[in-house]
């Protein structure tokens, strides 16, 4: 029996993953048409897609395919930390941070095992305490609900984007305390969004009950719905210069707290002093205040222990209170004083001087001027690296991009397919084998300049 083509398989791997749910799949042309369906086979040259809205399968040139959207699953983890590596090709993985060497650095990933970086193509490495999500997407439109007659919003490549004033919501998510992250782009200079929380209505964008805050520039105002009060106000100068930024607020319907991080920093810190007299839900809202498009992805849903273990960063001659907002003229405030190159950032603010020695069990050891300290790796923020001269990996024929459902994506040659698995190879990390489950989104031709300009859009 003849065998089949790596490519091939790699058709009836895809076709299996997608076949609970082909609402969820589509192929993108060169000109920008969608169809959707699922993969019926691949060729080294075509493309073999089944559709409800064709007669039979019918085939494609794969020149002409930017991508293939697929159904993609991310499975629950008790680990305690999340690092993020950037290679220097635009690649980023997250996984957890296993060793650091002067050659390499490797992250232990449910999607691939351990991968080992070669440390000349790593630009950077950022690690946070993970969470224990209740809610990790979006990953499609489904359990959520839309205000108005009609949607204001639309869902692709792992995010919510709007095109018009009005809300989407889901309701029974969110914990009596909660931690919300997302990451939220605009277009143009006039931010205006909401987030509605603990609400207890989802089918309007001007709920009754729980908390609003608003985003209008880089101005930022809460109020409790049901007592009409305001809790105060504040601003974020990275919402005035940039048009993306990763927000985080974290709630408690118990003690009236409401904290807002901006970029992983704290901007603000708020109570309710009228607590008792608020009527709560379990809903949260994304809501568009003008036609200006929007985007959010990366949304998380975590409990909170309702701890506040830092302050708010000084802002010199700025009044918080709502309603007098503004900078004296002799007072400006300073920009916060950052590590000093080579250190270690914690994440409670202070830095470690010193080179990693090993990491175990989720512990680093530390070799310092002071001798040898062990730091939980969830309680790092960065880990300073030997500097180098960095390289980029070679770009190479059949190399595909795999996105992952966080928005992150990879870069490998496809070598070979196996039962729901596509093993890949990179100059970045040599070969591994990957789960399909763990991509939402496969491109190729991924070199070619005429798709490249045309898939640029696709973020709006």
């Amino acid at each position: 029996m003849k065998a089949l083509s790596p490519i091939l398989c790699l058709g009836l791997a895809l076709s299996a993953v997608r076949a609970a749910d082909e609402a969820e799949s589509s192929v993108r042309f060169s000109n920008n048409d969608r169809l959707a369906g699922s993969v019926d086979s691949l060729s080294a040259d075509l493309l073999v897609w089944k559709s409800p809205a064709l007669e039979k399968p019918t085939s494609f040139f794969l020149k002409n395919v930017m991508d293939v959207t697929l159904s993609a699953s991310l499975p629950a983890s008790a680990a305690e930390h999340e690092a993020t590596l950037k290679l220097s090709n635009g690649d980023t993985v997250c996984g957890q941070l296993a060793s650091v060497t002067d050659e390499v650095v490797a992250l232990d990933t449910w999607f691939a095992g351990r991968m080992n970086f070669n440390r000349l193509m790593v630009t950077g490495l950022k690690i946070a305490e993970k969470a224990m999500f209740v809610y990790r997407g979006p990953t499609g439109l489904e359990g959520w609900r839309q205000s108005g007659d009609k949607p204001a919003w639309s869902y692709s490549r792992s995010a919510f984007r709007s095109n018009g004033m009005g809300s989407i919501a889901r309701d029974e998510l969110l914990p009596a305390e909660c931690a919300i992250t997302f990451d939220l782009a605009w277009k143009g200079d006039a931010l205006g969004f909401k987030l509605n929380f603990f609400s207890d209505d989802p089918a309007t964008d001007s709920p009754l009950s729980g908390y609003e805050i608003a985003f209008q520039r880089g101005s930022i105002y809460l109020r409790n719905c049901k007592t009409q009060s305001f809790l105060g106000s504040t601003n974020a100068q990275a919402l005035m210069e940039n048009d993306k930024a990763r927000i985080e607020i974290r709630a408690s319907v118990k003690s009236g707290k409401v904290c807002l991080l901006v970029d992983d920093r704290l901007i603000e810190v708020w109570t309710d002093p009228e607590l008792g007299k608020g009527k709560f839900g379990r809903c949260l809202h994304l809501v568009a205040m003008n036609a200006s498009p929007i985007r959010v992805s990366g949304i998380g849903i975590a409990p909170w222990d309702s701890v506040v273990d830092q302050m708010p960063e000084p802002r010199l001659g700025m009044m918080r209170q709502f309603g007098v907002q503004g900078l004296s003229e002799e007072a400006k405030p300073e920009p916060p004083e950052k590590p000093k190159k080579g250190r270690m950032e914690l994440a409670n603010g202070d830095s470690l001087d010193g080179e990693v020695v090993s990491i175990t069990d989720g512990v680093i050891t530390v070799k310092t001027p002071l001798g040898e300290v062990k730091v939980p790796v969830a309680r790092l923020r960065t880990v300073a690296l030997k500097k180098v001269d960095l390289e980029r990996c070679k770009r190479r024929n059949g190399d595909i991009r795999a996105w992952f459902t966080d928005g992150s994506s990879i870069v490998f040659r496809l070598d070979g397919v196996g039962d729901g698995t596509l093993t890949g190879s990179s100059q970045n990390f040599g070969t591994a084998c990957f789960k399909i489950a763990a991509f939402n989104r496969i491109e190729f031709n991924i070199y070619d300049p005429d798709l490249e300009d045309k898939r640029a859009p696709g973020e709006w």
